[in-house]
C-alpha cells in the first residue's frame, strides 16, 4: 500500500450549498468511483428509517446509532481490496448498551445482540488468512461471548461477568478503546457498563455515549489499515460520507468528530459531510466559527498539493475544510444546453433556450440539467416561464417541468424544524407567499382568511428562517430570495399564460389582497419600493389593474425640483417590476404610442413606464428596443425639467448601460447571476 497524499492528519471535509447545488450527486460520484477500491460507506442523517428503527427499542437504539450501525454494515459488507471491514469496538459497545438497558426481556436482548455479531466478520483474503489467528481470532471469541447472553437476564453478577468477558474476549482493539471511556479508571468493562449507563442516563449523557461510539467505529476502521495484512492488501483511504449533516444526527456525529480531533484523537478514514446551510452551519457554536475555517473554493483555485493547518482562534476551526459548492458557469449552461439539443441545428433556438435556462436556474447544477433536458423538447420560447410550465418528458413521462423540479428541490428537502402538521402545506404555503416581496408583504397575506388556515400558525419570519436553513439564500428585495425558486413557485400558482380566469383566482387574489392592503396605508417609506404607495402600484398592475393609477401616481409625485428625483426614480422602477400574467401584451405599442388621456407629462409618463416595464421584465431576454426607447423619454423629460435634469440624465445613462448590458436596472441579491450572459 503505497503513502496516501496529504499525510495522517485529515481535516473534515464540509461541502456546503443549498438544494440542487450537486452535493448528493458528488458524494454519489465518490462512492461509486472509488468505493470498489477502498470502503466507502455513504448515509443520509436526514433518513427516517433510523428514527423509527431506533423507536423500535429506544432503550438501547437510537437515531445516532442506527446511522452508525449502517455505517457498520456498509464496512462489514466490503468485498473489495483487503476484504471486510469487522467493527468489534463499536460491536462490544453497543452489546454492553443493549445489556444495560432496562426493559429488555431475554429474547429481545437476544435478537439486539444477534443483529449485531456479523459485524465481526473477518475479511476473507488469502493475506488475510496468514494473519487470522494472531490478528483476528479474537473476532471468533468476541461473537462467542454473546451466544449464551439469553439464558439467563443479565442483571447483578450476570451483567458483570458479562461485560468483563466481553472486555477480555475482545482482547487489546476493545480493552484499549473501553479503558479510557470517562471515570472507567483503566478497566474496559466498568468502560462499557459507563457506557451503557451513559446511554440511558439522559439527552446530554446519551450524546456523548453516541460520539463516543462514533469514536469506536472510526477507530475499528482505521485498525483495518494497520499492520502487515492491511500494507500489503488495502489501498487508498477509507470514507465515511455524511448527507445531511445539518440535521440532528449529523450535529451529533460532527460535532464528536470534532471534539475528538480536539483531544487528539486523530485517524486515516476519510470524513466527509454535506450541509444545506451556506451560512454558519447549525453545528457551529462558540469558537467553532466559519472565519475560523480553510476554505476551497473549486470555481476559483486549483486542488491544493498539500493541506496544511491554518491558524485558527478556535482550535476547532483548523480541523474543518470548509468547500462551497460552486455554481455552473455560463459556459457550463451552453454545453449542457448544446448536449440535450442533439441534431437541432436553430442557432436563434439554442441562443433562447440557454439564457432560460441560465436565468431560471440560478446556475444551479441540477436546475440546469432539468431545464436543458426540457428546453431541448421545447418549440422556440415567448417568457422563460414556458419552459417551467411546459409537460417534458423527464424520467420516462410527460411531467410539467416545475413539478418535477419543486419536488426534488423543495417537496424532498423539507425544512428539518419544519412542524410535522405543515408538511403537507408547506408547498402550498410557499407559493402563494412567492407574490410577497417583504416579510411586511407575507405577514399581510398570512392574515388573510384565505391563507389564514394554511399557514397553520405558522409566522412569516418562521418561514423565512425554514428557507434559509434549507439553504435558501435570502435577498433584500423578495420573501423569497432565491429567483429559480421563486420563478418555480410562481409558475405554479400563475399556471400557463392561456390560464382560464376560474383558475387564476389565487394569484390575483393574493395581489388585490395587497395593493388593497397597501393603498390603505399613509404614504409612508417602504423598505423595498421606497414607498408604500409604489408597493401597492405594483401589486395593482400584476393583477391586471392597468396602468392608469400608477402613471397618474407617478405623475403627482414628479420631482419639479431634483431633491426627491432619486426617490421618484426609485418609485418608477419599483412599480415597473411587475410580471405580465394576463391580457395582451401592448407594452411596445404604449412605449412608442401613450394611451392615457391627461396631461402631457402623463403621457410622457405612460410611454416610460411601458419602456421601464419591457427592460426590468426577468423572464425575457433584454429588449433593445425598449432599452433606446427609455433613454430617449428620459433625455426628453431631462430637457423638458432642468431642475431633476442632473439626476434623470445620470438615471438614463445608467439604465441605459444596465440594460444593455442584459442587466436588471434595479439589481438584487437573486439576479447577480444575471450578468453572466444573455
Amino acid at each position: 500500500m503505497s503513502a496516501p497524499p496529504y499525510g495522517p492528519d485529515l481535516p473534515v471535509v464540509l461541502l456546503t450549498g443549498g438544494p440542487g447545488m450537486g452535493k448528493q450527486q458528488l458524494l454519489e460520484e465518490l462512492r461509486d468511483r472509488f468505493g470498489g477500491k477502498a470502503p466507502v460507506a455513504l448515509v443520509d442523517c436526514a433518513d427516517p428509517q433510523y428514527e423509527r428503527e431506533a423507536g423500535e427499542r429506544p432503550s438501547c437504539r437510537s437515531a445516532a446509532t442506527e446511522t452508525l450501525y449502517d455505517i457498520a454494515q456498509r464496512m462489514a459488507e466490503w468485498h473489495g481490496p483487503g476484504g471486510a471491514v469487522p467493527t468489534p469496538r463499536f460491536f462490544a459497545g453497543m452489546a454492553a448498551v443493549a445489556a444495560v438497558a432496562t426493559g429488555l426481556r431475554p429474547q429481545e436482548l437476544d435478537e439486539e445482540l444477534t443483529r449485531y455479531r456479523p459485524l465481526l466478520h473477518a475479511p476473507q483474503t488469502r493475506v488475510t488468512r496468514i494473519f487470522k489467528n494472531m490478528a483476528h481470532g479474537y473476532l471468533v471469541a468476541l461473537a462467542a461471548v454473546v451466544a449464551p447472553a439469553a439464558a439467563m437476564p443479565l442483571v447483578g453478577t450476570a451483567l458483570s461477568e458479562f461485560l468483563e468477558t466481553l472486555a477480555a474476549r475482545g482482547d487489546e482493539p476493545v480493552q484499549g478503546t473501553y479503558r479510557n471511556y470517562p471515570g472507567a479508571a483503566g478497566s474496559a468493562a466498568t468502560g462499557l457498563r459507563l457506557l451503557g449507563r451513559s446511554f440511558r442516563r439522559d439527552e446530554e449523557a446519551r450524546r456523548f455515549a453516541e460520539g463516543f461510539l462514533f469514536r469506536a467505529l472510526r477507530e475499528d476502521v482505521d485498525a483495518a489499515y494497520s499492520g502487515a495484512g492491511a500494507r500489503l492488501k488495502r489501498v487508498g483511504r477509507p470514507a465515511i460520507l455524511l448527507q445531511h449533516s445539518n440535521w440532528p444526527v449529523g450535529r451529533k456525529l460532527l460535532a464528536a468528530a470534532l471534539d475528538d480531533w480536539a483531544e487528539g484523537h486523530r485517524g486515516r478514514a476519510v470524513l466527509l459531510v454535506a450541509s444545506e446551510r451556506m451560512a454558519e452551519p447549525l453545528f457551529l457554536a462558540g469558537e467553532r466559527r466559519t472565519e475560523d475555517l480553510a476554505v476551497y473554493r473549486p470555481d476559483e483555485q486549483a486542488a491544493p498539493k498539500t493541506w496544511e493547518r491554518v491558524p485558527a482562534r478556535g482550535h476547532l476551526g483548523q480541523a474543518v475544510l470548509l468547500l462551497r459548492m460552486p455554481p455552473l458557469t455560463s459556459v457550463q449552461v451552453k454545453q449542457q444546453v448544446l448536449d440535450q439539443a442533439g441534431a437541432v441545428d436553430n442557432a436563434g433556438l439554442l441562443l433562447r433556450a440557454q439564457g432560460a435556462v441560465r436565468r431560471l436556474s440560478g446556475l444551479r447544477p441540477r436546475m440546469v440539467q432539468r431545464l436543458a433536458e426540457a428546453a431541448a423538447q421545447l418549440p422556440p420560447l415567448d417568457n422563460d416561464r414556458d419552459l417551467l410550465d411546459h409537460r417534458a418528458i423527464l424520467d420516462g413521462s410527460p411531467t410539467a417541468v416545475r413539478d418535477v423540479l419543486l419536488e426534488e428541490l423543495v417537496l424532498r428537502q423539507l425544512p428539518e424544524r419544519l412542524p410535522v402538521g405543515h408538511t403537507d402545506r408547506w408547498l402550498d404555503l410557499l407559493t402563494h407567499l412567492s407574490v410577497a416581496h417583504s416579510g411586511d408583504c407575507a405577514r399581510t397575506l398570512l392574515r388573510s382568511s384565505h391563507l389564514e388556515q394554511l399557514a397553520g400558525g405558522l409566522t412569516a419570519d418562521q418561514v423565512q428562517q425554514y428557507l434559509l436553513e434549507s439553504g435558501w439564500p435570502a435577498c433584500e428585495r423578495h420573501f423569497i430570495g432565491d429567483f429559480g425558486l421563486r420563478q418555480l413557485l410562481m409558475s405554479r400558482l400563475y399556471g400557463p399564460t392561456d390560464t382560464s380566469s376560474a383558475t387564476s383566482t389565487a394569484w390575483r387574489r393574493n395581489h388585490s389582497l395587497l395593493h388593497a392592503s397597501y393603498r390603505s396605508l399613509p404614504e409612508a417609506p417602504d423598505l423595498a419600493f421606497g414607498t408604500t404607495a409604489a408597493h401597492g402600484l405594483n401589486h395593482d398592475l400584476v393583477a391586471g389593474g392597468g396602468p392608469e393609477r400608477a402613471i397618474r401616481h407617478l405623475a403627482a409625485e414628479f420631482p419639479a425640483s431634483g431633491t426627491r428625483a432619486e426617490e421618484w426614480c426609485e418609485q418608477l422602477l419599483a412599480i415597473a417590476q411587475a410580471p405580465l400574467l394576463s391580457g395582451p401584451d401592448v407594452r411596445h405599442a404604449r412605449m412608442n404610442v401613450a394611451e392615457i388621456v391627461g396631461t402631457t407629462l402623463e403621457r410622457q409618463l405612460d410611454q416610460l413606464l411601458h419602456a421601464v416595464w419591457l427592460c426590468e421584465e426577468r423572464t425575457r431576454p433584454a429588449d433593445a428596443a425598449a432599452a433606446d426607447k427609455m433613454e430617449d423619454l428620459l433625455g426628453d423629460l431631462a430637457l423638458a425639467y432642468p431642475a431633476a435634469a442632473p439626476v434623470l440624465a445620470r438615471r438614463a445613462g445608467e439604465w441605459g448601460k444596465r440594460a444593455g448590458g442584459k442587466r436588471p436596472l434595479q439589481p438584487c441579491a437573486c439576479t447577480s447571476h444575471f450578468s453572466q450572459g444573455s
